[in-house]
């Protein structure tokens, strides 16, 4: 019984691979999984693929750029979020395909009614649970002014973005002992042989959901480190299993990772990165990655 529910979980997976690399000849069929194909929007001129993690102290601000393609991963706080409008404006980018919000804590969602108001967004995609903060409710208020219908991601989402693949892994409990953090939407990119782990900032609970799911592989090159490096009891299984040679943490000097997250990485002999030295920009043309910081 255990093979058999293994097998068809790997077929679920390898179906869900074959719509994305068949997505731009259309005919889109369900696989249990949603699986989705942007429309281009405005061509960058970028060849592969970049991926941009702003420097928004400790908070989450991550923009995806394919050659036809932008999507931007949570927004950072209210009061930075001049840092990525003045970014998308010195590129000429006045349209997202999506916006993802992980989750709503005003390091990740603070950002985005500002966002939502100077470019267009072609969809929002959050996970299905709500908030009471601040920030949450500016956001949810410009949505609605907007006339913008956010899209709870409930089940695990395929989304394809030229060469680059998504699978977006939604929270699979309805609630948590770590609320917010472990509701985490987190995203498995992949680009060639390059892939990405965005990994929000799930917390214990979300990290054993992660290790138990079989949706996908946790093995990934690069990781965004979850929590800005916070130590969980299982954090280093964690790490083992995912095994990256790059790891990206968003911190502050304020609030900077913890030294158990520095050391385990450094024992795996990943090459870390931290946002306070500035804003990280990986690029891949398919051949070479390249991050600049």
């Amino acid at each position: 019984m255990v093979k058999s529910q293994n097998a068809k979980k790997l077929c679920r997976i390898y179906l869900c691979i074959m719509l994305l690399a068949f997505s731009c000849f259309g005919g889109l069929s369900g696989c249990g999984v949603q699986s989705e194909s942007a429309e281009p929007g405005e061509t960058t001129d970028k060849p592969g693929i970049s991926v941009t993690f702003f420097d928004v102290g400790k908070g989450d601000a991550i923009l995806v750029e394919t050659k036809n393609h932008c999507m931007l991963i949570d927004s950072g706080f209210d009061d930075t979020a001049e840092t990525i409008l003045d970014y998308l404006e010195r590129e000429n980018i006045d349209r997202l395909d999506y916006m993802l919000i992980t989750h709503f804590d005003k390091d990740h969602v603070g950002g985005a009614d500002h966002i939502l108001e100077a470019v267009e967004v072609g969809e929002v995609l959050q996970p299905d649970y709500e908030s009471d903060a601040k920030q949450y409710r500016e956001y949810m208020d410009t949505m609605e002014k907007m006339q913008i219908s956010p899209r709870p991601v409930t089940e695990t989402l395929c989304l394809s973005l030229d060469e680059a693949e998504l699978l977006v892994y939604p929270p699979q409990r309805r609630d948590y002992k770590e609320e917010d953090n472990d509701f985490s939407l987190v995203v498995s990119m992949h680009c060639g042989e390059k892939s990405i782990l965005f990994a929000g900032d799930s917390e214990k609970e979300r990290l054993e959901e992660l290790l138990d799911q079989q949706e996908f592989p946790l093995a990934h090159d690069i990781l965004k480190v979850p929590h800005h490096g916070r130590k969980e009891k299982n954090s280093k299984e964690f790490l083992l299993a995912v095994m990256p040679e790059t790891a990206i943490i968003t911190c502050s000097k304020e609030n900077p990772p913890d030294q158990e997250i520095l050391q385990l990485l450094n024992q795996l002999g990943t090459k870390t990165y931290l946002s306070t030295e500035g804003t990280i920009t990986l690029s891949y043309n398919g051949k070479e990655l390249k991050i600049s910081q």
